[in-house]
């Protein structure tokens, strides 16, 4: 009997790290994502429910923030790799047809001068009635790769209305 738990909690474990192992190769070496999950407690602005696009977390933007969480990095410190493009994709949730938000990558110098901004905006009434959509927005990155430059990644909330976001995904690709 000890014996078969023993190996039940072996096999167990082996499962557990090889569904681990399959979603980080799913998503690549220079892929980093934020589904929001572990912040909660820790971010004010993580919610629990039913309303998330997957999981049970997901950062709901209102009055009170602006800018979401972002993915602020220097390139120096994600690889020593060339890469061609950084592409960002996030799930967005807008429930008022007429509030805007917009999925933003930047580029900084370590003068803290922006060298590239991108955005892909969006209105309520582009993303149908209470349905999370996806958004994603690729940078060309061949001129900005400066080991000290930073690349800055979010989603803004220009009229601080409600905005609900999931699932946010950084990829450099080569």
């Amino acid at each position: 009997m000890r014996h078969s738990v023993t190996v039940i909690g072996l096999l167990l474990l082996l499962a557990i790290a090889f569904a681990c192992k399959k979603e980080a190769t799913a998503l690549g070496e220079f892929a980093f994502l934020n589904d929001f999950e572990g912040q909660f407690g820790y971010n004010p602005h993580v919610s629990l429910g039913k309303v998330s696009h997957s999981g049970k977390a997901f950062c709901r933007m209102s009055n009170a923030l602006e800018f979401s969480p972002a993915f602020i990095q220097q390139f120096k410190n994600i690889s020593a790799v060339k890469f061609s493009k950084v592409r960002f994709s996030a799930y967005v949730l807008i429930p008022d047809a007429g509030t805007a938000a917009a999925l933003v990558v930047q580029v900084w110098s370590p003068e803290n001068t922006p060298l590239k901004v991108d955005q892909v905006n969006v209105l309520g009434s582009d993303m149908g009635t209470n349905r999370w959509k996806q958004l994603v927005l690729e940078m060309p990155l061949s001129d900005l790769l400066a080991p000290e430059n930073q690349v800055r990644c979010f989603i803004h909330n220009p009229g601080l209305q409600n905005v609900y976001v999931d699932d946010c995904l950084v990829e450099f690709l080569p």
